[in-house]
């Protein structure tokens, strides 16, 4: 009788893990629907983490990959208290159908199925949403520069200004969701430049603005034309990031 070699015995290893997995799919099933709260999806949260870690030693990527955007959407909705909401629990259900669908399709022909990477993109879509276009108007660039720091982690693009008559070109060529721009631009200042936006008839003329500057909120002219005014000073203390991410959420 022959010696097993290695590389057989991995691939009896491989074999027993996918077709032990289905029941260790229906056992995370079961703790989705019985979870109810933060305590419960510790627990839930383990069993991902481990069945990644598990899917990962035996090379098997694409059930890696499904265990850990699991894991990215569980954790943001642990951050967020969103377990009694019925749409998590048919987010993660979605998940498990994923992770069955590609458990079956390794088990009958070694080749996982081709569309995995649009479903999770579609379940990370229904949860994290797509990045804000921000325009930014400064013509200080260090202050510029303490902006994109303060918004560090947000999901946002940036497109960096310093001029406002250029701004205000720019803003009836293209689509924007938030428009932060400091009053004293070149050229056309942040008053200016908005008041001038406002009367457009163009997709940006409703846009949600942000004021910097560094007058006293009393003193400036057409306040109901800007969602927020902000001074200097409240930037350098991470102002702007909250009411960025208010407007996220």
């Amino acid at each position: 009788m022959r010696d097993v070699t290695i590389s057989e015995m991995l691939d009896k290893l491989r074999e027993g893990f996918l077709e032990d997995l289905p029941v260790r799919i229906n056992k995370i099933e079961s703790e989705i629907m019985s979870s109810q709260d933060t305590d419960a999806y510790d627990e839930l949260f383990r069993m991902v983490h481990s069945l990644k870690g598990s899917a990962g030693s035996y090379n098997f990527h694409e059930l890696t990959k499904i265990a850990h955007n699991m894991e990215d959407v569980m954790l943001f909705l642990m951050q967020k208290n969103r377990f009694a909401e019925s749409s998590t629990v048919e987010i993660l259900l979605s998940f498990i159908d994923v992770l069955r669908d590609t458990t079956a399709a390794l088990i009958e022909t070694k080749l996982a199925p081709p569309d995995i990477e649009e479903r999770l993109d579609f379940l990370r879509g229904q949860v994290f949403k797509e990045k804000l276009n921000i325009l930014v108007v400064e013509p200080s660039k260090m202050y510029a520069s303490l902006i994109e720091y303060s918004l560090q982690g947000l999901p946002v693009n940036f497109t960096f200004l310093q001029d406002g008559l250029q701004a205000l070109d720019n803003l009836l060529l293209h689509k924007y969701d938030l428009l932060i721009t400091s009053l004293e631009c070149t050229r056309l200042n942040g008053t200016a430049l908005v008041a001038a936006l406002r009367l457009a008839h163009n997709f940006n003329k409703k846009i949600k603005v942000v004021l910097i500057t560094s007058k006293e909120k009393e003193k400036i002219i057409n306040k109901d034309d800007f969602d927020s005014i902000l001074d200097r000073k409240s930037v350098k203390e991470g102002e702007l990031n909250k009411i960025v991410e208010a407007i996220i959420d």
